[in-house]
This record gives C-alpha cells, sequence and structure tokens, in this order.
C-alpha cells in the first residue's frame, strides 16, 4: 500500500511504496489525485527506469496529456544539458504562463544524471498568497498582469516575443484555492498601477513567495518521478548544469489542453499579420 507523507515547506508530499511499472488500481489512483490536489506536488521515490508511455499513463491520472510534444509528435519531451534550455540558470517562473493556456502540470523523471549533486528548485504560489499582508491581496485581487518571454540568444530559440495577460490572483479550477500568479522570470509590473507603486508591490509579493525558507530542492535521483501543479508551484533552476559536468537528462510530460506548438505558431501569425 502506498504512504503520502507531506513535506514540512507546506506544500507537496513524498509518495513511497508505490509500483511505478504495475500500480493501476482505482483506489491508489483515487488517493493520489487527492494528494495532488492538496499538496500541488508528488514526488515519487525509487521508480525503476520509466518508459516515455508509462510516465504518460501515470501523469495522465492528473490532467489530460497532450499540451507539448516531440518532434515526431508524441507526449513528451526531455530536457538535455547538451542543448542551452537543459542546462542554463532559470529564475523562477510556471511554464508556459506568457501563453493563454499555461501548462496545468508537468513531471519529470531523470535518464541519465551527472556526478555531481543537480537539483530544481520549487515553491508555492498557494502558500505566497496565503502569507501576503491582507492589504496587498486586497490590492492583487482583481487585478492583472502581462507575462512576458523574450528569449535571450543564449537560449537558441526561433521564438517571437511571448505575451499574455493573466489574473494576478488565480483560483485554482478544481479545488477554489486562491494563489498569486506573478514570477520574477516573466512579470515586470502590475496593470493600472504606477511604476514606483507596481515596483513596491511586486517586492513584497516577491520577498513573501521567495522566502527561503519556503523552498523544496528536490536533489534529482536515478528513478525519482515528480508530479506538480504549474499552476499553484512555481520553479527554478537555481545552479547551472553544463554538459561538462556530465549528462543531466530528464524526461517531460506535461499536463493541459492547448498545446504549446499551436500557440507559438498562432503568436508567430499574428506579430506577421
Amino acid at each position: 500500500m502506498i504512504h503520502i507523507e507531506p513535506l514540512s515547506q507546506g506544500f507537496g508530499a513524498r509518495v513511497s511504496g508505490f509500483d511505478s511499472q504495475n500500480e493501476r488500481s482505482d483506489q491508489v489512483i483515487a488517493a493520489l489525485r487527492d494528494a495532488y490536489d492538496l499538496h500541488h506536488m508528488l514526488i515519487f521515490d525509487g521508480c525503476e527506469a520509466m518508459t516515455p508511455r508509462r510516465q504518460v499513463e501515470i501523469v495522465g491520472w492528473f490532467g489530460p496529456i497532450g499540451a507539448n510534444s516531440d518532434a515526431n509528435g508524441n507526449p513528451w519531451t526531455v530536457l538535455d544539458n547538451s542543448e542551452p534550455t537543459g542546462s542554463l540558470l532559470l529564475p523562477f517562473h510556471s511554464d508556459m504562463c506568457f501563453t493563454q493556456y499555461p501548462l496545468e502540470g508537468l513531471s519529470l523523471h531523470p535518464l541519465a544524471l551527472p556526478e555531481v549533486e543537480t537539483s530544481t528548485t520549487f515553491i508555492s504560489n498557494a502558500l505566497g498568497w496565503d502569507r501576503l499582508p491582507k492589504d496587498i491581496q486586497d490590492h492583487l485581487r482583481d487585478r492583472t498582469v502581462e507575462h512576458r518571454y523574450e528569449a535571450p540568444p543564449e537560449m537558441q530559440l526561433d521564438w517571437p516575443v511571448l505575451t499574455a495577460r493573466h489574473p494576478a490572483c488565480m483560483r485554482h479550477p478544481r479545488t477554489g484555492r486562491s494563489f498569486a500568479y506573478i514570477c520574477e522570470n516573466y512579470v515586470t509590473e502590475i496593470d493600472d498601477l504606477s511604476s514606483s507603486e507596481s515596483d513596491a508591490m511586486l517586492k513584497v509579493v516577491f520577498d513573501t513567495l521567495y522566502d527561503p525558507t519556503l523552498h523544496y530542492v528536490h536533489v534529482w535521483q536515478l528513478g525519482d518521478l515528480v508530479v506538480w501543479d504549474n499552476l499553484a508551484l512555481q520553479h527554478a533552476r537555481t545552479v547551472a548544469s553544463p554538459p561538462s559536468t556530465g549528462s543531466r537528462i530528464l524526461q517531460r510530460v506535461a499536463i493541459g489542453e492547448h498545446n504549446f506548438p499551436d500557440q507559438l505558431e498562432a503568436a508567430r501569425r499574428m506579430q506577421a499579420a
């Protein structure tokens, strides 16, 4: 039987006793879904090497699969540190928040890891919102923010500038829990505020969200599977992973109904019109 143990940071839970190759019982799936909605991240330890199709099967228990795909149309990709997107530092962010339809969730399963320690750091938008002063919550509740991404040259991405506006305070589509939807990597101002007001409010928000005592740093081990809610959490690569340290290859399956390549192509057409 599985055991689910919440992490001390106030979000996330560790799952043990899970048969990563064969478990498909309705009872276990229901327990995992409940834990995912409550904790926003599940860490499965000690899984055997997992095929992409098995990862798709497990992650599909938590939402629709197909928001991202490889060159052959398979609903999985890899993060490889032989490429800049898999090796460079990444500030805190939620994937695809600069599109109309951000990813709903993400999962990573390591296929290869360097000998040096390598990690991903997480914070909770929901926990951060709960800790904001009430006057800041009141100011943000009905405001929007622009999420903007212009790929730096070192990323080697042939993308147009991508922008999307989202509520500064969102309510989770399944649980109704409020969370701050503002990240340091893509948000530079709060709509309908002066620059000075916006800067001051963002400082409070970021100081609260990114309080180091609320970080969860996941040090990757072969056999891990981490599944997280991309709306309720943010993640970061706080230590670069250059190829010189060894291969870092993570198998990635995303949750969401709206495919990123389609949204990217729509942005290209709009900017070319």
